[in-house]
């Protein structure tokens, strides 16, 4: 019980929160926070301490710098939890200036990115934005806020496009749920199924982890993924438009 009470209080607080969001995007260091969340060191320093008596982030030396970062996974599940018992159409929190600075320059991180296992930026807002207008995900109210239900539609959709959905429905944590973007401010596919998305998109080619922090890029137009029945077809595809623009 006392190590839940250490974990609930670490997480009181907005600022130790900004800084486990912040961390989801990639390690930092105490100045790397302090510039993104407009923040003086020291009061970094005693927050991180916090969090980390709270095993919620870890630290590695290196010299006289230290690099923090969070368990990714653990972390993700934990704000998606917290996120499930916030009344819908409140804002968990404003963007940050790092994520302001993403949008202003269009950056590759800012158009794709993963977050912690599914697709983030504005191609995992589209992809969440496609499925609800193809009617492959219905919106339901779980607790407050929304989650996603599979339809059957979607079901054999997604089977043919290579997702397992057996596979996502016996999966550990929640199934399909709206992630508040980092850059957009609009939900993206999180939960099981939004990290089976994301694999298969990357099985077809679609996209390619770069060797930047988390950024995507995106090799073909996800409304080709949609657009195409199978692998089979998103190659004649592919290839249709490799001639055309010939």
């Amino acid at each position: 019980m006392q190590a839940l009470v250490k974990l609930a209080s670490a997480l009181a607080d907005e600022t130790r929160l900004r800084i486990v969001q912040d961390l989801l995007e990639g390690e930092a260091t105490v100045s790397d926070l302090g510039a993104r969340l407009a923040l003086a060191q020291p009061r970094v320093s005693t927050h991180l301490k916090i969090l980390y008596d709270a095993g919620l982030v870890t630290v590695e030396a290196i010299g006289r710098q230290r690099t923090y970062r969070v368990d990714g996974p653990r972390a993700a599940q934990l704000l998606a939890a917290l996120r499930a018992l916030v009344p819908a159409g409140i804002e968990v929190a404003p963007r940050s200036k790092q994520a302001g600075r993403e949008v202003q320059h269009n950056t590759l991180l800012r158009q794709a990115r993963t977050c912690y296992g599914h697709l983030a930026g504005v191609a995992g807002v589209r992809l969440l934005d496609e499925c609800l207008k193809r009617h492959w995900l219905t919106p339901a109210s779980v607790g407050g806020r929304i989650h996603y239900e599979l339809t059957p539609e979607g079901a054999r959709a997604l089977t043919r496009r290579g997702v397992d959905i057996d596979d996502v429905r016996n999966a550990h944590g929640l199934f399909a749920y709206g992630c508040p973007d980092w850059t957009e401010r609009r939900p993206h596919l999180a939960g099981a199924l939004g990290t089976a998305m994301f694999r298969a998109l990357q099985t077809a080619g679609v996209v390619r982890r770069t060797s930047t922090a988390r950024a995507v890029r995106l090799l073909h137009s996800l409304p080709d993924w949609f657009n195409a029945a199978g692998a089979e077809e998103l190659r004649r595809v592919r290839q249709h438009r490799i001639r055309r623009a010939a």
